[in-house]
């Protein structure tokens, strides 16, 4: 994975000790890192929720299906540190083809600014083009709670001014952001919120309907996932859990036109797990 021996020790060293910050915080808990991989460059912090995020998206590769469509255009919704962004970018939208000639453009949505800062460096730094956007994504726009957390991946928007770290963050509606896309319409939608998805699939779907394929993240603690998925189903889209047997909470959505589901052999290989 690591394209050269110091990033390959930087990795190792900080998951070895990650482990510690349970407990507590180290010395140079947070501090920024850069490692060099194969395919690009990333920009992480020293914390459980970074590490966490890069094991599971760059090593696991937990986001590795294939589409039955060329997507050009990604919406990425609770982007985080960008990783997800990152990996999409470099699996389905990096180069353009003859097939599909479109100019490939993405939009990463993150509330929490520290987040959004890193994600806008891993961005630039692997020449993706698009943008990142520091809110919340609801059904209007407006303003939000949001609890922050200690871990940088669980953040999420609260209906009650309850939680240890709660702060207001702008939100930006589903349909201003599509609105952002050529003709208003985004082929592939990747949604990690911490349970609001209840907000935006439990009810006034219409905007779906702008949408080729999603990648969705469930939170069934707060959100019960199973009439979401009827929603989205119900939408004109087929349903297919995310490689299950590494994490049991993604699904993949594609809009239906008579194509089976891939084959096995047919779905993205994740790369090799080694450092």
């Amino acid at each position: 994975m690591a394209a050269d021996a110091a990033s390959a020790r930087q990795l190792r060293a900080d998951f070895f000790w990650s482990r510690l910050l349970r407990f507590g915080k180290l010395p140079s808990y947070n501090r920024p890192r850069r490692v060099v991989l194969k395919d690009g460059t990333v920009h992480y912090r020293f914390n459980r929720g970074d590490l966490q995020s890069l094991r599971e998206v760059l090593i696991q590769e937990v986001y590795a299906w294939e589409l039955p469509l060329e997507p050009r255009t990604v919406l990425d919704l609770g982007a985080n540190i960008g990783l997800t962004s990152v990996w999409l970018w470099r699996r389905h939208l990096g180069s353009q083809t003859l097939s599909n000639p479109v100019k490939p453009w993405l939009l990463a949505v993150e509330p929490v600014l520290e987040n959004a800062a890193v994600a806008e460096m891993n961005l630039r730094d692997n020449a993706i083009s698009g943008a990142v956007l520091c809110a919340a994504v609801g059904q209007r726009s407006g303003e939000a709670r949001f609890d922050l957390r200690a871990e940088s991946n669980l953040g999420r928007v609260v209906a009650a001014e309850s939680g240890a770290y709660l702060t207001r963050v702008p939100v930006v509606g589903i349909r201003e952001l599509l609105d952002r896309f050529p003709q208003g319409r985004v082929d592939l939608v990747k949604m990690d919120i911490e349970g609001g998805e209840q907000e935006l699939l439990g009810q006034d779907t219409d905007w779906l309907e702008r949408v080729q394929a999603l990648m969705v993240e469930w939170h069934d603690d707060r959100a019960d996932s199973r009439p979401l998925i009827q929603n989205i189903v119900a939408a004109g889209f087929q349903h297919h859990r995310l490689n299950a047997a590494r994490q049991e909470n993604l699904s993949v959505f594609w809009r239906s036109d008579g194509r089976n589901a891939p084959s096995q052999s047919d779905r993205i290989q994740p790369n090799p797990t080694s450092l």
